[in-house]
């Protein structure tokens, strides 16, 4: 076995390195290293160690589950990408405790941020907006929810009901009731029970064919006659709130302003008005979500009439809408 032994190696013009044309083995066990002062690099049987790569492609084949044939960052291989051979599963191809995708040119912000055994959080600039927790979900800020009900696939628990489970932190806006009970609709608790949180509606009125209904008049419940009677109304079975009415007027001539009544005291803050109608038969909706009127449970409420100069009417509908607390 021939041996070539030298400090240095030239081409034979000694121009520049020599040209092994049929290749180059080197023993198991020894190294090729470059003593370049600025960038060493060594090469050995199955590693090359070097500073800076410089590749146009790099084939990595599919890793077995050993993490092998993989990509490791790190001192203690933090972060390790790897490739299963399943199209598509990008958790596949990245492992480490921790991981941050934050963008380049502002890489104080953060898009998503991964913690082993904790939260997984996702950013709007620099501020979380949600974050997983072991309960669930906690959302930082506004949730604002566009749902097609007509296309949407709804579901719903072994009774059939369709139960939104919702709180709301110190900067946001209050959910009324808790939501951790399925005493009331919607799994809400109330005092109303299975009422608590519907909006109900009541119906009454009066009967003009017997005779016009002059002021203070109040209307009736179940029943057509006309009486002058200033009843005070229906009661309430539960606290809450007067949200909304309707009247509806059959062949009437003239003005008409109705007021509801709390326990028979008229409450100018909440009354429906119709002039002069156009039509006969006029329809007039009043709602008053923004300051609705408070009543407790027993309380009655009624609808009566504060002013008139109707020459003609036959029947007087009048449909008030509550929601109890």
């Amino acid at each position: 076995m021939s041996r070539l032994r030298a400090d240095e190696v030239l081409s034979k013009d000694a121009m520049g390195p020599f040209l092994a044309t049929e290749g180059m083995n080197v023993p198991a066990g020894k190294n090729i290293t470059f003593t370049d002062a600025s960038e060493p690099t060594l090469l050995t049987g199955t590693t090359l160690t070097t500073t800076t790569l410089n590749v146009d492609q790099l084939n990595i084949g599919n890793d077995d589950g050993t993490k092998a044939k993989s990509i490791k960052l790190g001192i203690a291989d933090s972060l390790t990408l790897y490739f299963d051979g399943r199209m598509g599963y990008l958790t596949s191809f990245i492992e480490s405790d921790q991981l941050i995708i934050r963008p380049k040119t502002t890489p104080s912000d953060t898009y998503i941020d991964m913690l082993e055994g904790g939260p997984v959080r996702l950013y709007h600039g620099s501020s979380s907006r949600l974050s997983t927790a072991s309960t669930g979900v906690d959302i930082s800020g506004n949730l604002t929810v566009s749902l097609d009900v007509s296309t949407a696939n709804l579901t719903s628990n072994s009774s059939g009901i369709i139960t939104p489970y919702l709180t709301s932190a110190s900067t946001g806006t209050a959910v009324t009731g808790t939501t951790t009970s399925t005493d009331g609709w919607g799994g809400t608790t109330s005092s109303a029970d299975i009422l608590g949180g519907l909006a109900m509606p009541f119906s009454c009125g009066l009967n003009g064919r017997i005779a016009l209904p002059p002021t203070n008049a109040t209307m009736l419940f179940g029943g057509s006659e006309y009486n002058g009677d200033n009843t005070e109304g229906a009661a309430m079975p539960h606290a809450g709130k007067l949200v909304a009415a309707t009247v509806h007027a059959e062949n009437a001539v003239g003005d008409l302003t109705l007021r509801a009544t709390l326990n028979g005291t008229q409450n100018s803050s909440y009354e429906m008005t119709f002039s002069s109608p156009t039509s006969t038969s006029p329809t007039v909706v009043e709602t008053f979500y923004s300051s609705p009127m408070t009543f407790a449970a027993g309380d009655r409420i009624n609808f009566a009439v504060n002013n008139t100069t109707l020459t003609q009417l036959e029947v007087l509908t009048v449909t008030f809408f509550v929601k109890f607390d």
